[in-house]
């Protein structure tokens, strides 16, 4: 009796005790199908990104190392083959040597600047020479009058010399980093008589025998392949008064872990403003908003590292994640604010 009299009020207390309150804001909802399909599809292409950086990123470390060990060694080319110069030749007493150091490119301007330099030994008669140097293009048949050009002119005398020369190429800065830049050298050799009276040399094989003709670049932030040697009949216009004794096509381009690492950061990027414009609520978008382009529009200042004179397709690229960024931003907007102003109704 003393039992049941003590266990009823417990009893009661236990059956009238209201239960813990549940905070709503804890309790997952079961996602639906819509969602379900959404969070698949921003699975697949995070998949695909991460794939697509794991694929490239082992070539932009290989072109990288390449790069970093090059800038080390010289390369110094033959003008008359486009090989690199064999160490193993031998010249002869009376041979001129002229070097052609390409030292820099503008690509704001695209005038590239050439430094000749070399020495002669006259031991006997030693006319004075004169190297005049033509930027060509490709357009010999419509061309009329000489491309522009630039002449150097070596003493008939012993000793060394150094000139300075410019000279316009052809490029394309606007595509960087996949912007290219080309030089068609090509080269007229006159002789002095005693006489008074100025003779072109036409024959390679001549001057080749007693000139030494190297190539070698010294160009920032772009890389020279090899020359290539052009018939230098196929860029002789009818109109010309003098015939090219050679002709080398000169061609830069940006390295290709730059391109690499521009494609990957450019990916990254977007992914990432993309994953932003969808995981955070509407209220932290307008406040971060101005973060988050400026931090697609920081990536500009890694991969551009020089002054180029146009809109670049980086500039391009990175102003339409911009723009479907803050589009999609006044979409979410304008649908919460339908939602809340109660128009479904």
């Amino acid at each position: 009796m003393t039992d049941d009299a003590e266990s009823a009020p417990a009893r009661a207390s236990t059956e009238q005790a209201p239960p813990e309150p549940v905070d709503e804001a804890f309790v997952e909802s079961a996602p639906t199908a819509g969602i379900r399909r959404r969070y698949l599809a921003a699975f697949g292409v995070t998949v695909a990104v991460v794939i697509i950086v794991l694929a490239l990123l082992p070539t932009a470390l290989v072109s990288m190392y390449h790069e970093l060990r090059g800038q080390v060694v010289d390369h110094v080319y033959d003008l008359f083959s486009g090989m690199e110069v064999d160490v193993d030749r031998t010249f002869a007493p009376d041979t001129a040597f002229a070097n052609i150091t390409v030292t820099n490119l503008d690509e704001s301007s695209r005038i590239a600047t050439l430094t000749v330099s070399g020495h002669r030994v006259c031991e006997a008669i030693c006319p004075p020479t004169t190297v005049t140097f033509f930027s060509l293009g490709n357009d010999a048949a419509q061309r009329r009058g000489l491309p522009p050009s630039a002449a150097v002119t070596v003493p008939g005398e012993s000793g060394t010399y150094t000139n300075t020369i410019e000279l316009p190429i052809r490029g394309t800065p606007q595509l960087y980093p996949f912007d290219n830049y080309t030089l068609l050298l090509g080269l007229v050799f006159s002789v002095t008589l005693p006489t008074g009276r100025e003779e072109v040399i036409i024959s390679p094989e001549l001057v080749r025998e007693r000139v030494a003709l190297t190539l070698e670049d010294q160009v920032v932030r772009l890389n020279m392949f090899p020359p290539v040697p052009v018939d230098p009949a196929t860029v002789h216009s009818p109109s010309d008064p003098v015939d090219f004794l050679l002709v080398d096509r000169l061609e830069w381009q940006r390295p290709g872990y730059l391109r690499i690492l521009t494609v990957l950061l450019v990916i990254l990027i977007s992914a990432s403003g993309i994953f932003a414009l969808g995981l955070r609520s509407l209220h932290e978008l307008v406040l971060g908003i101005g973060g988050i382009i400026l931090g697609i529009w920081g990536v500009r200042s890694v991969v551009v590292q020089s002054e180029l004179p146009d809109v670049t397709l980086i500039d391009v690229i990175l102003g339409f994640v911009i723009l479907v960024l803050l589009l999609a931003l006044s979409l979410r907007a304008a649908r919460y604010f339908f939602v809340q102003s109660g128009l479904r109704r």
